[in-house]
């Protein structure tokens, strides 16, 4: 957390975005990325380990797990029976949350049914 922190502060950003450019740095070398079920970049995962992990360990319920994620400009998204984290800036998918290690079936045992709340939904 403290690198990505720091990187952050050289370049007068968010952690949000300097973890968004590293992945369109990561995806914008492959052409035709679209291909469905691409893994996310190591480096990236990391970096939202690093940042995410300790505030999805203690959410208490999906309007906790909502709100810390929206501290850090992140959100979850339901996606074919799991959790994606996305940027709040674009709405880019980042990761699946079990590359962080929860899986949706974790959560639902924590908080019981539901869904985190999409920012984009109105």
């Amino acid at each position: 957390f403290r690198a990505m922190h720091d990187m952050a502060n050289e370049k007068d950003d968010t952690i949000a975005r300097v973890v968004e450019a590293m992945l369109s740095e990561h995806l914008g070398g492959r052409k035709g990325f679209k291909r469905r079920g691409a893994s996310a970049s190591e480096r990236l995962v990391f970096a939202l380990q690093n940042l995410l992990f300790r505030d999805m360990a203690e959410a208490t319920s999906w309007e906790d797990l909502d709100r810390r994620m929206r501290k850090h400009g992140y959100y979850l998204k339901n996606s074919w029976g799991g959790l994606t984290v996305h940027t709040e800036t674009s709405g880019q998918k980042l990761c699946q949350t079990h590359h962080l290690g929860f899986s949706y079936g974790t959560f639902l045992r924590r908080f019981g049914p539901g869904k985190p709340k999409d920012p984009r939904e109105t």
